[in-house]
């Protein structure tokens, strides 16, 4: 925890450099990072309020990248925090949109990987599996990637009631996860609620 706090300082003094310099871009950068330190920090309304700021101090050109990455993570924060779908469901497509006019692998990723865990957290499958198949196509360059969208395949599956498919690909995310040298796969091993914000 005093990681979090430790963080969420320092991004606030980098913002009121930012502020002090004039600069709306780094304002907004440090905005975005003070954004995700509030997440972890569960202090959710100051998160969406610092992530909404981002957004209003970037240009409409030349700054997709940082609007996409604040739309996604006020999508992530309003449904973690609130649980509002419909509106967590507007900011991630909205970002869904630029990540996809600009071809962000990493952006499609997670903004996929987030709305599959929405819809699965709904009891919307379908619409769950197809997320995950497109989140997979966008892993090619990341293993990590992968064996993440094979947990949340594991997770979906599990709330589905299809145990013996989720425990198949489980061990299969479990065994990408141990070749990378990556140690907490809980998800795997307790098909714990699906796609919680990391």
């Amino acid at each position: 925890m005093g990681l979090h706090k430790e963080g969420i300082q320092l991004a606030k003094e980098a913002l009121e450099i930012g502020e002090g310099l004039g600069d709306r871009v780094v304002q907004a950068q440090c905005l975005t990072s003070l954004a995700r330190r509030l997440r972890q920090d569960k202090q959710f309304d100051a998160a969406e309020e610092a992530a909404s700021r981002a957004i209003g101090l970037l240009p409409e050109k030349g700054e997709e990248y940082r609007v996409c990455k604040s739309h996604r993570i006020i999508g992530e924060i309003i449904y973690q925090s609130e649980g509002e779908r419909e509106k967590a469901i507007h900011h991630l497509r909205v970002a869904l949109a630029l990540a996809s006019s600009f071809d962000w692998p990493e952006e499609l990723f997670l903004i996929h990987y987030r709305l599959a865990g929405l819809f699965c957290n709904e009891g919307r499958f379908i619409d769950a599996h197809t997320h995950i198949e497109h989140a997979k196509s966008y892993t090619a360059n990341s293993a990590y990637n992968l064996a993440h969208a094979m947990e949340g395949q594991a997770l979906v599956w599990s709330k589905q009631r299809r145990l013996e498919e989720a425990r198949s690909v489980a061990r299969d995310a479990v065994s990408a996860y141990e070749k990378l040298g990556v140690a907490k796969y809980e998800g795997c091993n307790k098909f714990s609620p699906p796609f919680a914000v990391p």
